[in-house]
C-alpha cells in the first residue's frame, strides 16, 4: 500500500504524512472528531467584528475573512504551525478548560510595521523567532480576539475567555496532550497588500459542556455584532452636547389676530401657575415637569415624568372645579 499524499491540516501548512490510508481513517475515527456546525455559524460571525476591534481599538484597517473549521489532533496542529508565529493560552474558567490562539509570521509582522508607522511589504516576514516587544503588541490584539470569541460564544452559552500566556509554537505544545482532539477556526486576514492569518484551537473536550448545542445548527439565529463599534458610537453619543427646548404653553391663534399686533399689545395665553412644562429635543417631547423659582431667582424646572410614561388621570374633583 502506497503511502497517503500530503495533507493539508487546519493551521494551512502541508504536513508531510507517512502513516497508511487505512491507519489514517482508524487514527481520525478513535479521536472522536464530531463535527461542530454551530463554530462555523459563530467563526463567521466572529470575523467581521474582530476586523471592526482591530479598526476601533487597535487602529488597524484590516479585512478578515473566515476560512474553514477543521479538526485535528493537538500534536498535529502544533507540528504544523508556522515557527515562527506567535501563540496564546486562554482560560475558561465556566468550562474548566483552555483554548490557544496562533498568528503566522506574515500576520505578525505586517501588523508591527503598520503599528510603528511603517508600509507592509508582502512576504517581509523575516525568519527569525518573534523578539519580546512584538509578543507584547500582539498580546493586544490576542485579547480583541478573545473578547469578540467570547461575545459569539456567550449566544450558546456563558463563557469569559482569560488570556494567560503568550508563546512560541515550542512552548506552547506542552498545554495539551498529542492526542487531544481539537477543532480549529482559521480566519484569513488582509491588512494592505500583505496576506496573513490567525486561527483558534479549542480542544473538544473544553468544549464538553456546549457540545450538544454546537451539534445543532440553530437556522435563523442571528450571532455576534459588531458590538466594538456599537460600543463606541455608544461612547461618542453619550459624550455629546445637545440643545434641549422648555416648552411652557401652546396655543393656536388666528393669524388677522397676530397681523394687528403691535408694541404694547398684551397676549393671554392662558398660563396657570401650575402649568405643565415640556422639556423637547429636536422637536421630540422628552420630560414633563413643573416650573418654579429657586431661592437664586433662577427659573427651574421640577421634572415629574419621562415621555411615554401614563398621564395620572384628573379626579372629578379637579374636573368640577375646572
Amino acid at each position: 500500500m502506497e503511502d497517503a499524499a500530503p495533507q493539508e491540516i487546519e493551521i494551512g501548512l502541508i504536513v508531510p504524512q507517512t502513516r497508511l490510508v487505512e491507519e489514517e481513517i482508524i487514527a481520525k475515527a478513535s479521536a472522536g472528531f464530531q463535527p461542530l456546525p454551530m463554530l462555523d455559524v459563530i467563526f463567521s460571525r466572529m470575523a467581521p467584528a474582530t476586523a471592526a476591534s482591530f479598526r476601533a481599538r487597535a487602529n488597524l484597517l484590516t479585512d478578515i475573512r473566515f476560512d474553514r473549521t477543521t479538526y485535528a489532533c493537538w500534536g498535529e496542529i502544533v507540528n504544523g504551525m508556522d515557527p515562527h508565529a506567535i501563540c496564546a493560552t486562554a482560560e475558561a474558567p465556566e468550562w474548566n478548560g483552555a483554548i490557544a490562539l496562533s498568528m503566522d509570521s506574515e500576520f505578525v509582522f505586517a501588523a508591527m510595521e503598520k503599528l510603528t508607522g511603517g508600509m507592509p511589504v508582502p512576504g517581509g516576514a523575516p525568519a527569525r523567532a518573534p523578539t519580546g516587544i512584538e509578543r507584547e503588541t500582539m498580546r493586544h490584539l490576542f485579547r480583541l480576539i478573545l473578547e469578540d470569541l467570547g461575545t459569539n460564544m456567550s449566544r450558546i452559552a456563558e463563557v469569559r475567555l482569560n488570556l494567560e500566556a503568550v508563546e512560541s509554537p515550542k512552548e506552547i505544545g506542552a498545554i495539551h496532550g498529542v492526542n487531544t482532539p481539537c477543532a480549529v477556526g482559521r480566519m484569513e486576514v488582509r491588512l494592505d497588500e500583505c496576506e496573513g492569518s490567525f486561527s483558534v484551537i479549542i480542544p473538544l473536550r473544553t468544549l464538553d459542556p456546549v457540545q450538544e448545542r454546537l451539534s445543532t445548527m440553530f437556522l435563523g439565529d442571528k450571532l455576534g455584532g459588531d458590538t466594538s463599534w456599537r460600543d463606541h458610537i455608544e461612547n461618542r453619543i453619550t459624550g455629546s452636547s445637545v440643545v434641549v427646548t422648555a416648552r411652557i404653553h401652546e396655543k393656536q391663534i388666528p393669524l388677522a389676530q397676530i397681523l394687528n399686533w403691535k408694541r404694547g399689545t398684551q397676549i393671554d395665553f392662558g398660563i396657570l401657575p401650575d402649568q405643565e412644562v415640556t422639556v423637547m429635543c429636536s422637536g421630540i417631547p422628552i420630560l414633563f415637569g413643573k416650573a418654579g423659582r429657586l431661592k437664586s431667582g433662577n427659573i427651574a424646572l421640577r421634572v415629574e415624568r419621562e415621555a411615554g410614561d401614563p398621564v395620572e388621570p384628573i379626579s372629578p374633583e379637579t374636573l368640577e372645579a375646572l
